[in-house]
């Protein structure tokens, strides 16, 4: 086994605007994991998904094998392949390797518990259970994102049998944590947000007759990436999906990037997921290739309008179900409630799509202060010959809110220059 101790860095530098101001990191976020911890009577944490790793030390993973022992006091450890660069770690906690991907070892993961089963052992804590989340769903990607983390089949089983008093569900606890976010998070996926509105302009500028879809997206997707190595972007990846004309009629139910070409006077959509440095931004623009039809043109500005609505009432206290019909009113009101599918919104900054409740008719969730979510009205339908949707991602502050993609939401070509 390697050890490696790292020195903990307080501060950061964050670009807002045009304002450059230093970021003192304070330690609410270790202070809510250590909380859970003790009023739980755990013994620590374990963390394996990657958006767990970002969410308690700031960890992009690459390979998706890694491993977090979270405790009650002293640095958190992680239990990294012997494969993982080592140029992207965390400050402030101890690493340790295990061989994964080494050919001369038969079985890592019975090194790695093995050596995690040690540890829980020197640090006196094997009497107490561990605090763990069984499932949540879709998980975040690592960076070799083009497949799932290479767990074993009997990975849960396997880490279960971790500590002798077993583990213990804390889903509830830890859903909190992901739903709220810290003032370092709050920057991180603020950047997140500012590099999609880079990825944003380029599809703009490239709504004309003759370009496909698909070219659409890979513009987008190469605008984005070209951002890695400045200001702060270490890595920036969009998963840009182009619809256009009749096929944005679908964009309530899915999402999708084909070779169709653009044709003069329609609607093109782009769903757009990006990740920077390990925080996620939504967003959704919808543009068009010249004049279109007048009840498309006054579907965008119902959309538009339903949207305004339901941001300018975001604030603590208000529920997701209130926010949902603000929107959803407004759109039945100018008749096009049987063409509004889906919730108004989500949560975002974690994943694409966090976990916790949503802006639905039926939610009950109560805004906090720190949370970051989704406001996404949309209307679609074959008759109506296509379909748009515009999606921002809005903090809600103590006074009210905050958008943090306010780039532009223009539908003409001719304004695509206002950002």
């Amino acid at each position: 086994m390697e050890d490696i101790c790292r020195l903990p860095s307080r501060m950061i530098l964050v670009l807002r605007g045009n304002n450059l101001k230093l970021l003192i990191m304070e330690n609410s976020r270790d202070k809510s994991l250590r909380d859970l911890i003790v009023v739980n009577n755990l013994g620590g944490l374990l963390f394996w998904r990657t958006e767990e790793h970002v969410l308690s030390t700031g960890y992009l993973p690459l390979w998706g094998v890694s491993v977090c022992r979270y405790p009650a006091s002293g640095k958190p450890i992680l239990y990294i392949p012997e494969l993982e660069p080592r140029d992207r770690l965390p400050e402030g906690v101890e690493i340790k390797t295990f061989p994964w991907g080494i050919i001369d070892c038969a079985d890592p993961w019975e090194v790695l518990f093995n050596t995690i089963k040690e540890d829980i052992f020197k640090r006196g804590i094997d009497h107490l259970p561990l605090g763990y989340v069984p499932h949540f769903g879709q998980t975040a990607p690592p960076l070799m994102s083009g497949e799932g983390a290479p767990l074993p089949l009997d990975f849960l089983k396997r880490i279960q049998a971790i500590p002798v008093k077993g583990l213990r569900d804390v889903t509830g606890p830890m859903l909190e944590l992901y739903m709220v976010k810290q003032p370092h998070e709050i920057e991180a996926i603020a950047l997140s947000n500012k590099i999609a509105g880079i990825g944003i302009k380029a599809f703009y500028h490239h709504l004309e007759p003759g370009i496909s879809e698909a070219e659409v997206a890979s513009v987008v997707e190469a605008a984005v990436q070209n951002q890695m190595g400045k200001n702060g972007v270490e890595y920036a990846k969009a998963w840009p999906l182009i619809m256009s004309g009749p096929n944005t009629a679908y964009g309530g139910t899915f999402n999708r990037t084909t070779g169709k070409k653009l044709v003069s006077g329609e609607l093109v959509m782009i769903e757009m997921a990006i990740c920077v440095n390990g925080y996620w931004a939504d967003i959704t623009r919808t543009g068009t290739t010249g004049n279109v039809q007048p009840e498309l043109l006054a579907i965008y500005e119902i959309v538009k309008e339903a949207q305004q609505m339901a941001i300018a009432a975001v604030k603590p206290e208000i529920t997701g179900g209130e926010l949902d019909q603000i929107a959803r009113n407004y759109i039945d009101k100018k008749g096009y409630g049987d063409y509004y599918n889906h919730a108004l919104g989500h949560h975002v900054g974690f994943r694409y799509h966090d976990p916790g409740p949503g802006l639905s008719p039926q939610s009950d969730l109560r805004l906090k202060e720190g949370m970051v979510l989704t406001i996404e009205p949309g209307i679609y339908g074959e008759e109506l010959g296509g379909g748009c949707r515009i999606e921002d991602n809005v903090l809600v502050t103590a006074s009210g809110h905050e958008i943090l993609s306010d780039f532009s939401r223009a539908l003409n070509p001719l304004s695509r220059d206002s950002f």
